[in-house]
């Protein structure tokens, strides 16, 4: 099965790396990113670019609605995000933390994400289902591709939260489990088998230093960084400094200013705003080796 992940930039992109090197835990095929584009991602994953959606909720479906279409998807594959890591050898299971009436008086579901539980539930309930449950674990999931575009082209207009309107309205025996998502950073009990992070957890200090020692190897959805990194800013030398730079070899990437990216002749790694911007790009993908070119203030 491929393995599928809506994404929304983040800085660094610091919890898609370290998901990506839990898949070893996860048997799938193609690995498909859809969304915005990572910088920290190599050719072995596929990018589908999807137009910004700024309702959250909506942007994920969207995404994977998109993976499904851009890619080729067929038959079964695994939805994870990027606050998602695989601890241990994983395989679908159907699970739900309780039904959607007990997760309302629960009291967790505020604001816009609880109208959005309420209308799913409408949506179920007006299709039979007197008591359907709530799915909304942070888990990895599988879907059928051609029944999930489907249900997304009939629900079109609708509020609705994808993952229990899917497997209510395809049900199949599913057994209680807790969720795995924490908003207080604390470690995995012994024995997890997936964890998932809040935002405000992922800034931690706490987490990172985990994440880190949890998967400390690189792996090959991540772009390679043995080779040197050429910089290109702002600064009114810049073309002057690119030709003494090529001077001395290829560079294995670029991360260019606008402006620099519309007259490179090659492929363009990502694109900095400032000078600053450009440092954290190139130490987030892990290049020791950077060349800079119109620079406009000094280096730290």
């Amino acid at each position: 099965m491929d393995v599928v992940i809506p994404y929304r930039s983040t800085p660094e992109d610091f919890e898609l790396r370290y998901a990506l090197r839990s898949l070893p835990n996860v048997p799938h095929d193609r690995v498909i990113v859809a969304g915005d584009k990572p910088v920290i991602i190599s050719k072995a994953v596929q990018h589908v670019p999807v137009g910004r959606v700024e309702d959250r909720y909506q942007s994920s479906t969207a995404n994977i609605v998109a993976a499904i279409h851009g890619a080729g998807v067929q038959g079964e594959f695994i939805v994870m995000h990027d606050d998602i890591f695989v601890l241990r050898p994983w395989s679908f299971r159907h699970e739900h933390l309780c039904t959607i009436d007990e997760y309302l008086k629960g009291g967790q579901a505020t604001g816009r994400y609880r109208a959005y539980v309420e209308s799913t539930q409408d949506i179920l309930r007006s299709k039979g289902i007197a008591e359907p449950l709530w799915f909304g674990l942070h888990t990895p999931t599988v879907y059928d591709a051609l029944r999930l575009a489907d249900l997304v082209d009939g629900f079109a207009g609708h509020r609705y939260l994808l993952r229990t309107l899917y497997y209510n309205l395809f049900p199949a025996p599913s057994e209680r489990r807790r969720d795995v998502k924490t908003r207080v950073w604390r470690a995995p009990p012994a024995g997890a088998d997936v964890l998932s992070v809040s935002d405000d957890c992922a800034r931690t200090a706490g987490f990172r230093a985990w994440a880190t020692a949890q998967f400390p190897d690189k792996c090959r959805y991540e772009i390679g960084t043995d080779g040197r990194c050429l910089i290109l800013g702002y600064g009114p030398s810049l073309w002057d400094d690119v030709e003494r730079a090529l001077d001395g070899g290829d560079f294995a990437a670029v991360i260019a200013s606008p402006e620099a990216a519309e007259h490179w002749p090659g492929e363009v790694l990502a694109i900095a705003y400032d000078d600053d911007h450009a440092d954290r790009i190139a130490r987030s993908c892990g290049f020791e080796d950077t060349t800079w070119c119109g620079r406009t203030k000094e280096a730290a």
